[in-house]
């Protein structure tokens, strides 16, 4: 890619822009392409700064040279040179095998690197994604490079986050796996893999000390949940008679350092809705729909234009699991009633749709992700440009305010929001109709007023 800063033409080799990011893409050597899913490899730099991207372009460059090197030396005639290049792969990435000294950061891009081989092995086959095999997508050193990162041992505790993972009732949801490696990973990267008999109530104090010094506790709790089921499911599978060292683990302050959600004002409220109808545009519409359905922010951004239909008696979004964009919980699937603003911004929506469009908002979604946390990240900020300082998610406890404030029952606000209800007599039938649901939502749109 070539460009003009100042009266200099510079040049950054292996680069190329694409609207206003640069993306850097080198070729694969042609006698590794049968190791690799294309011709190139690619990567969103994330950036249009010449500087930024040349830091960026570096390092990449030093992990493909290192990477090709190792690979064009065909490391698979032996155990003892797969081994070699395998530890090198992992110390271009700043790991080494087993480490405890290993950076979290550094362990979630290495698996981050590891499912994008996965998506592009399936290529967008969600069945071919979720039973993919490592050694089905990873070359010889990245599969080897895997192993000694995580161990083998089932005595360890990446054996036993194996063993516990192999266990689970949702073992063979991709995403899942992935939060639950990621977060169990902040163990292994304080402690090492070390065996389980090391793990004490010791252990579990010492790392809970080190969570608390950058985290804040609810990103600690979520850990140790995870952490504390591991251990749990290697125990009960083992039958050792043993206690577990995370569990009952109490965490000092927790919860009371968590931020505050202040739902909008009548008036602040009104102020967003008139500026989304100003705007008029993709992500104005996300906004609208979340001021007056009280859906989760992935749920809006993850619909497809075949959720959102205008058509029935009552005009309504069906809330449903998708390969891109699974559900929080089970109660989370329902169907919502389109009023207010809500409705216009579906409107908008299926209007706005091309020839062969699927996805309600394709700038967010497509079949192999929603990226919610993006556009969260867009509309926090354009809130806070128009003088509204919330964030998205705020849009849901507000509604739960307005449904209170007209004395919606508790059950029915369940139903809308998708919150599990603690009644098991709740999950009997069909739930509540459309027009039931779309009588309190009239209501709550009604006692707002026009913006």
């Amino acid at each position: 890619m070539k460009t003009i800063l100042g009266c200099l033409e510079v040049t950054l080799k292996n680069t190329y822009l694409r609207g206003k990011t640069i993306i850097y893409q080198r070729a694969v050597p042609t006698k590794l392409r049968d190791r690799y899913a294309g011709r190139t490899v690619k990567h969103d730099l994330k950036t249009s700064d010449i500087a930024e991207a040349a830091k960026a372009v570096a390092l990449l460059n030093k992990r493909y040279d290192a990477e090709f090197s190792g690979l064009i030396a065909s490391p698979e005639t032996s155990p003892d040179s797969l081994k070699a290049h395998a530890t090198a792969y992992l110390k271009a990435r700043d790991l080494t095998p087993e480490g405890k000294d290993n950076e979290y950061t550094a362990i979630e891009l290495f698996y981050e690197a590891l499912d994008l081989k996965r998506e592009q092995y399936s290529r967008g086959d969600e069945e071919t994604y979720r039973t993919a095999q490592p050694q089905d997508y990873l070359t010889p050193v990245e599969s080897k490079a895997w192993q000694m990162l995580h161990g083998t041992s089932s005595k360890t505790l990446n054996g036993a986050l194996e063993l516990h993972l192999n266990q689970h009732t949702k073992r063979d949801d991709a995403k899942f796996t992935t939060y639950q490696r990621r977060s169990f990973a902040t163990l292994t990267t304080l402690v090492g893999n070390i065996a389980m008999e090391e793990c004490d109530r010791a252990t579990a104090r010492r790392y809970l000390g080190a969570m608390l010094v950058k985290n804040k506790t609810t990103t600690v709790r979520r850990n140790m949940t995870t952490i504390t089921a591991v251990f749990s499911t290697y125990i009960k599978e083992n039958e050792l008679n043993r206690t577990n060292p995370f569990a009952g683990l109490s965490i000092p302050g927790e919860g009371k350092d968590s931020v505050k959600r202040i739902p909008f004002t009548a008036l602040e409220l009104r102020t967003l809705i008139t500026l989304c109808r100003t705007a008029d545009d993709d992500c104005r519409w996300i906004l609208a729909m979340l001021a007056d359905t009280g859906a989760r922010l992935a749920e809006v951004v993850g619909l497809s234009l075949a959720d959102i239909d205008l058509d029935a008696e009552v005009p309504h979004i069906t809330i449903q699991p998708h390969p891109w964009r699974t559900l929080k919980n089970s109660g989370s699937a329902r169907t919502v009633p389109l009023v207010g603003s809500a409705l216009w911004a579906a409107q908008r929506t299926k209007a706005a749709a091309v020839t062969g469009q699927r996805f309600a908002f394709p700038r967010y979604t497509n079949d192999k992700e929603c990226k919610a946390t993006h556009a969260s990240n867009t509309l926090n900020k354009w809130m806070r440009t128009g003088g509204l300082e919330h964030v998205a998610h705020e849009l849901r406890h507000t509604m739960a305010d307005r449904l209170r404030a007209v004395q919606c029952p508790r059950v029915i606000q369940f139903a809308l929001e998708g919150h599990g209800s603690k009644d098991d007599g709740d999950n009997y039938g069909d739930g509540y109709t459309l027009n039931v649901k779309a009588e309190w939502l009239l209501k709550v749109a009604g006692a707002l007023g026009s913006p």
